[in-house]
């Protein structure tokens, strides 16, 4: 848990520390007289920052293959956790939604 948030600390402050390292580089260009960084390399940079760390979160993601989760919910002012149960694949049927299964009688909350 404290390695997810260091890193997500650390993602965080990327924008900061490179905007640092631009004022270091364009101070240091104009004393020594050379042109400053162009913009669009900043936006590059950013560009390629964000989507290494889009894709080092999803790597980070804990899940399983053969695992589905349903959505933690609020049913008649009751809280129903989220779940994990096994998937079912069949091709045909993705981007159909699934019936929710209906609690038996003796489940119902007073």
């Amino acid at each position: 848990m404290a390695g997810r948030l260091l890193l997500e600390l650390f993602i965080f402050s990327l924008p900061f520390l490179v905007f640092g390292l631009f004022l270091l580089a364009t101070q240091s260009a104009q004393d020594a007289g050379q042109r400053k960084w162009p913009i669009q390399m900043l936006f590059l940079i950013g560009i390629v920052l964000a989507t290494l760390a889009w894709f080092v979160m999803i790597a980070l993601e804990p899940r399983d293959r053969g695992m589905c989760i349903e959505p933690e919910r609020v049913e008649n002012g009751v809280v129903i956790p989220a779940r994990s149960y096994p998937c079912e694949h069949r091709p045909g049927d993705v981007g159909i939604p699934r019936p929710r299964p209906e609690a038996a009688p003796g489940d119902a909350p007073a």
